[in-house]
């Protein structure tokens, strides 16, 4: 799926939401570059952490190269927790700035669906459910429009048209 311009599609969450899985699957399926914030903390540090100043250079990084693909007219799924609106407030305002649509979806489950999941190994994340309890703790409400999906009851294709259906509804087209 191609778009007629440069959108932005933030994906958001707590750890343990699926957002990885599910912006992986949404990205090749729309045919759109993915950035993660798990594989930009992993690119900063062999072994990641969830300081405030590891954070901040997360985004930092993610930003930059999400504003690269972006400015180069590609459609961006960004894919991080995006906690606080001082995380997602740099997105917004570049996008406003240089006229991108932003979209946003965020995802959710049963804490003991995420639970299990953050006890399990996985590929891209290290947050266990201490890391998810902080996050959960500073988590800033989303005032912009948005989708909500739960990862714990659709069927990832049953998200995937949803998540498409929602982006036709707001212009990202094929």
């Amino acid at each position: 799926m191609k778009t007629d311009t440069a959108h932005l599609i933030l994906i958001m969450g707590l750890p343990g939401s699926g957002k990885t899985f599910f912006s992986k699957a949404l990205a090749e399926k729309m045919g759109v570059l993915h950035f993660n914030s798990d594989r930009a903390r992993k690119e900063q540090r062999a072994h990641p952490s969830y300081s405030e100043e590891d954070k901040s250079k997360v985004y930092g990084l993610m930003f930059r190269k999400v504003t690269e693909a972006l400015k180069k007219g590609k459609t961006v799924i960004a894919d991080a927790t995006f906690s606080k609106m001082a995380y997602r407030q740099p997105y917004l305002d570049w996008a406003e700035d240089h006229g991108v649509p932003v979209h946003i979806l965020h995802l959710h489950a049963s804490e003991a669906v995420i639970h299990e999941r953050v006890s399990l190994p996985r590929v891209d994340s290290d947050a266990d459910f201490e890391v998810y309890e902080q996050i959960k703790a500073e988590y800033q409400p989303i005032t912009e429009p948005h989708l909500s999906l739960r990862t714990d009851k659709d069927t990832l294709d049953q998200r995937l048209d949803k998540a498409i259906d929602y982006l036709s509804e707001t212009k990202v087209r094929s």
